[in-house]
């Protein structure tokens, strides 16, 4: 009995290991059907079909290769599988060397000329076009951009392949494209009216975009002249060296003025450059190196790094590019912890910084992803450098506006509470003392540079007794309007602090350039050609200046700020007046 009951388990669990291994069978020959449909579809040719009169097609299927080895024959070419894709293609900094298939159908009653545009042929190291009908090669033509070899058949920045298809008939076109960096095929099937138009308003956003960017720089160019703010330059040459970068990356340099090759690399090189900029801009218009040392370290190293880099990039392009890669994703992780820590510090106008550079690392990001395949390829992400740059630009163009305007309201506020010199129309002595008291305190603080000038007129005395009183008021007038002209910076500021004696207050100039500078006060005055024959200097009305320019960490008072350049006016004039000393320690 036990052995019938063990007979019948044995042959049970023989019956069910039958069913499961028939089920696997069963599930395994629909996985393999599963699988080699999908190969089918992979690798199925697929057929561009020209149906219509007018022809504009920019997005269509076409298959591509990797070629790994970099130097496969077209015969080699012609044999292998394709994978299936997307006419607009990013793979990444691996596939050096990629081959394109596409087959056209014309399926119309008429003969149509096509164009085959690549729109980012101006990148290529060489794009080779072949044309082939019944396994038959037709024609062939290699452009080599960075050689220029057959640049004069491209069409700016754009390599174009014409051909001709007649009524039902079919062509394949393949197109070897070399790349020494990161992989892009972008291409377009048009008819003659729709290339026309491609070729002329492609790159018309990046024309608009550079536009924008170059006349901030000229902007904020001026401003530095007018001004004299290091940020306002720093800031334009950010901008330029950036629309000019993005001018050469999306072609426009190319189409419009045919640069290719070396001086296409050396304008990629600017993208090196610009974070540089931006660096010192930042560490301007924050005062960083007075106000936050430790963030000001990492600011600098993004300084010294990047042109190390620069540098570098002349004896090694290619592999200093390539280190750039890495490079600028240290810049945005420093830039966004410098932000972050300036924010909680609550640094004044850091929320202006802080949103830009959130955009700009965006965009960044996105770009770095699709520059190594890592998303599809379409405007957005083709052009999200320009887009974060343009993002960053505007919001940082707000930022100078607001610390504009914040110069300009404390101007306005001082103008209600300083004192004129009825004759002079300068501030007066009162006003003066309450000023270098305020600018002493800001010296403290920030650590900025502050000079007092003191400047005396030789012989106004027997200029008086000799011309009248009357005559020395409009010499006083004429003196005092002289160093009013001569002041550029809205930080500086004349004061008439006796009969004939004025001050100057700067802020910002180191020792040199303070001296440099009272010496063109005191030329601008002798320049004023006002005759005086009692003068045993000149002939005509000169000035004595002494000078003292406060050491970053002076502690001392106002009193004995005014009594260092008092002495040094003192040593002018007893040293043959006309002349500019500088109080020494």
């Amino acid at each position: 009995m036990i052995r019938i009951q063990f007979m019948m388990i044995k042959n049970t669990l023989l019956l069910r290991s039958i069913i499961c291994f028939k089920e696997g069978v069963r599930l395994f020959t629909k996985l393999y059907i599963f699988f080699l449909i999908f190969l089918n579809l992979l690798y199925a040719e697929p057929v561009v079909k020209i149906s219509t009169s007018a022809v504009s097609i920019d997005k269509f299927k076409m298959g591509y290769l990797i070629d790994e080895s970099e130097n496969m024959s077209f015969d080699q070419v012609q044999k292998q599988k394709f994978i299936q894709g997307s006419n607009n293609l990013t793979l990444g900094t691996t596939a050096n060397v990629t081959w394109v298939k596409i087959i056209l159908l014309n399926e119309t009653d008429s003969s149509k000329e096509l164009f085959l545009h690549n729109a980012v042929a101006y990148h290529a190291e060489s794009i080779h076009f072949y044309e082939v009908e019944d396994n038959t090669l037709i024609n062939d033509i290699r452009f080599e951009p960075r050689h220029y070899v057959n640049t004069e058949e491209m069409y700016g920045a754009e390599a174009l392949y014409t051909l001709t298809l007649k009524p039902g008939q079919t062509k394949s076109i393949y197109m070897q494209s070399h790349f020494l960096a990161y992989q892009l095929i972008e291409l377009s099937i048009y008819d003659q009216k729709a290339s026309t138009e491609d070729l002329v308003h492609r790159f018309m956003p990046i024309v608009i975009l550079f536009s924008i960017l170059a006349t901030l720089a000229l902007y904020y160019f001026i401003l530095y002249i007018s001004a004299g703010y290091k940020e306002y330059i720093y800031y334009s040459l950010y901008l330029i060296s950036s629309s000019v970068f993005l001018a050469y990356c999306y072609g426009m340099v190319s189409h419009y003025f045919h640069i290719y090759g070396e001086w296409g690399l050396k304008l990629t090189a600017l993208a090196i450059v610009s974070p540089i900029f931006l660096a010192l801009f930042i560490k301007s218009i924050f005062k960083t190196k007075e106000n936050y040392r430790l963030q000001d370290h990492f600011i600098n190293s993004i300084i010294v790094i990047f042109s190390l880099t620069y540098l570098y990039s002349f004896f090694e392009y290619y592999q200093a590019i390539e280190f750039t890669s890495i490079l600028f994703v240290y810049f945005l992780i420093v830039m966004l912890g410098v932000s972050i820590s300036l924010y909680r510090k609550n640094a004044p106008m850091i929320k202006y910084f802080f949103i830009a550079h959130i955009f700009y690392l965006i965009f960044s990001l996105i770009a770095i992803l699709f520059y190594n395949s890592g998303i599809e390829y379409n405007y957005l992400t083709s052009h999200s450098i320009a887009i974060g740059t343009m993002f960053e630009a505007l919001i940082l163009g707000f930022l100078v506006s607001y610390r504009i305007r914040l110069l300009e309201s404390d101007n306005k506020e001082k103008e209600k509470i300083i004192s004129i010199d009825a004759m002079t129309s300068l501030y007066n002595k009162s006003h003066f003392e309450e000023r270098l008291e305020k600018e002493l305190l800001i010296h403290r603080r920030d650590k900025s540079g502050l000079t007092l000038m003191i400047i005396d007129i030789d012989y106004f005395k027997q200029y008086n007794d000799t011309y009248g009183h009357l005559e020395g008021d409009k010499t006083l007038i004429r003196v005092a309007r002289s160093l009013q002209n001569s002041l550029k910076r809205p930080s500086d500021m004349a004061f008439r602090v006796g009969g004939e004696e004025f001050a100057i207050l700067c802020t910002g100039m180191e020792d040199n350039m303070a001296v440099s500078f009272a010496n063109k006060l005191r030329t601008n005055i002798e320049n004023l050609k006002i005759k005086h024959k009692k003068s045993s200097v000149y002939k005509y009305i000169t000035v004595s200046i002494g000078l003292y320019t406060v050491p970053h960490h002076y502690m001392s008072s106002q009193d004995q700020i005014y009594r260092h350049a008092d002495s040094a006016l003192y040593e002018a004039k007893s040293t043959g007046r006309n002349r500019v000393v500088a109080y020494e320690e």
